[in-house]
């Protein structure tokens, strides 16, 4: 009785995370997928690094000003569909080159901006969340705090 009961707790585990197996466009630039969002993470190394280095809010619209890219349309952004509910809210997002790498310059700062709205929706006002940017091509994070300020962690 007590195998069958450990049996049948163990198979009704729910996961709270995304169900999705493919990635989910919310936006041009925008996907929702957790293994992608995964897999990103662990594999920050990219021969087209790139640095953040401003990330404001401007109302519903997440502004990314980075060093090193080609314009802003060749950036994207990856969200793993998880919310940290705790106040203050939480959302991460990895944000990754797309283009091409002939594209690429270095010394090139371009603005690149996400829809805020696609993914807390109308119900929720967007300066109740931390925003974490995290860089795609090494090891960086920018966090954008609900009253503006903003924390860089990197090594």
């Amino acid at each position: 009785m007590i195998a069958l009961s450990t049996l049948f707790l163990a198979c009704t585990k729910e996961d709270n995370g995304p169900k999705s197996d493919n990635p989910y466009r919310l936006e041009a630039n925008l996907l929702m997928d957790n293994t992608l969002f995964r897999n990103t993470l662990s594999d920050r190394n990219s021969k087209n690094t790139f640095e953040i280095l401003e990330v404001t809010r401007k109302n519903d619209v997440l502004e990314v000003m980075v060093k090193g890219g080609g314009d802003g349309e060749s950036f994207q952004f990856i969200w793993d569909g998880r919310v940290q509910e705790s106040f203050p809210m939480g959302i991460r997002l990895i944000m990754l080159y797309n283009g091409e790498d002939e594209s690429f310059d270095r010394e090139k700062e371009i603005t690149a901006v996400v829809n805020l709205q696609k993914i807390i929706g109308e119900r929720n006002n967007v300066n109740d969340y931390h925003f974490n940017v995290v860089n795609g091509s090494k090891i960086q994070t920018v966090t954008l705090n609900p009253d503006g300020t903003t924390a860089t962690e990197s090594k």
